[in-house]
C-alpha cells in the first residue's frame, strides 16, 4: 500500500519519497496548457474549448474545458494512477456517484469527465450522512454488477484472496486474513473488496442531477476493503470544524451498507477496525472503533 496521503491513515501509508516518478509533468501552467491544447487535438477531439489549466503538478494536471466550464481533462504522469482512475469509471459505471466520463486515452494517460464545479457540503449531518452513503454505495457495488463485470473482476474475489500470498507491507499476515474473513462474513466470499478513496471535503461535489459525487478516484483499489475510508470518515467528521460522532459515523455506516446488500454486525465491524489497524500498523482508528 504505497499513497501520497497518510494523514488519516498514518503508520498504515508509507509516502513515496521525491523523484519516484520516472517522467513528471511539467508544473509550469502556461506549459502545461500548451500541451493539453495539443492532447486534446489529437486525442479527445469531442471536447469543449477554450482550455484553461487549473492545476499543474509533477504527478497530475487538471484543466476546464469550456466558457463556462462544462468538461475536465484529467492527465497523470503515473501510469497505475490513470489506470486506476479508468478502472474507478468502469466499475461504477451505474452507481451515479462520480462525474460522467466522456473519453480515455491510454497512449497519453489522460481523460475527460463533467465539470463539476458545485460542492456538496458536509459540515452538517445530513450532508455528511450523504457522503457516508456514497461511500457504502462504491463498498456495495461488486454485489450490483452486470456478469461480464463480476467475470473480469474475479481475480479479486476475497474467496481467492484468502489463498493468495499476503503482501510484503503487511505487519501482520494473520490479522490481515482476519480482516478479509470478516469482510467475507459480511459480503460473501464473492465479493471484491473495494475501497481507499481518497476523501477530502473538496473532493465531495454535486452532479447536474443533485446527487453527491466524488472526484479523484484514482486511488481506488480492488483489494483493501472499505475498512480505511471508514477510519479516514471517521478522521473527516472531527476535523475542519466538524465535530461528528465517529461512533455515529461508524453506525450509519453499517445502516447504509446493510441497506445495499451487506451483513455488518457492529461487533464485526468493529473486529475489522482493529485487524485493520494491527496488520498494517496504522496510528489511530480516529475513535470510529469506540
Amino acid at each position: 500500500m504505497t499513497t501520497t496521503m497518510a494523514g488519516p491513515l498514518a503508520g498504515a501509508a508509507r509516502v513515496r519519497p521525491d523523484g519516484w516518478l520516472a517522467t513528471p509533468l511539467t508544473t509550469d501552467p502556461a506549459h502545461a496548457e500548451a500541451q493539453a491544447r495539443s492532447l486534446i487535438h489529437r486525442h479527445h477531439p469531442a471536447a469543449p474549448g477554450p482550455v484553461r489549466c487549473l492545476t499543474a503538478r509533477y504527478r497530475t494536471a487538471a484543466f476546464a474545458l469550456g466558457a463556462p466550464p462544462r468538461q475536465l481533462l484529467k492527465r497523470h504522469g503515473d501510469e497505475a494512477a490513470y489506470l486506476g482512475e479508468v478502472l474507478a469509471y468502469q466499475l461504477l459505471h451505474d452507481e451515479a456517484v462520480l462525474p460522467d466520463l466522456h473519453s480515455t486515452c491510454d497512449a497519453t494517460l489522460t481523460l475527460v469527465v463533467d465539470f463539476l464545479d458545485a460542492g456538496a457540503d458536509i459540515t452538517t449531518e445530513d450532508g455528511f450522512g450523504e457522503l457516508i452513503a456514497t461511500v457504502a454505495a462504491i463498498h456495495t457495488s461488486p454485489a450490483r454488477w452486470s456478469p461480464a463485470t463480476a467475470e473480469a473482476m474475479s481475480h479479486w474475489q476475497l474467496d481467492s484472496a484468502a489463498h493468495a500470498a499476503t503482501p510484503a507491507w503487511l505487519r501482520d499476515p494473520a490479522l490481515w486474513r482476519r480482516l478479509l474473513q470478516l469482510t467475507a462474513e459480511a459480503h460473501g466470499d464473492d465479493h471484491v473488496p473495494l475501497g481507499h478513496l481518497d476523501l477530502k471535503a473538496d473532493h465531495a461535489r454535486r452532479r447536474a442531477d443533485g446527487r453527491l459525487a466524488l472526484i479523484d478516484v484514482e486511488t481506488l483499489r480492488p483489494d483493501l476493503t472499505g475498512i480505511p475510508d471508514l477510519i479516514t470518515l471517521a478522521h473527516l467528521g472531527q476535523s475542519e470544524g466538524r465535530a461528528l460522532s465517529p461512533q455515529w459515523i461508524r453506525h450509519t455506516y453499517r445502516r447504509h451498507t446493510n441497506r445495499l446488500g451487506a451483513q455488518w454486525s457492529d461487533a464485526g465491524l468493529v473486529g475489522a477496525l482493529h485487524a485493520f489497524a494491527d496488520a498494517t500498523g496504522l496510528i489511530s482508528l480516529h475513535g470510529v472503533d469506540q
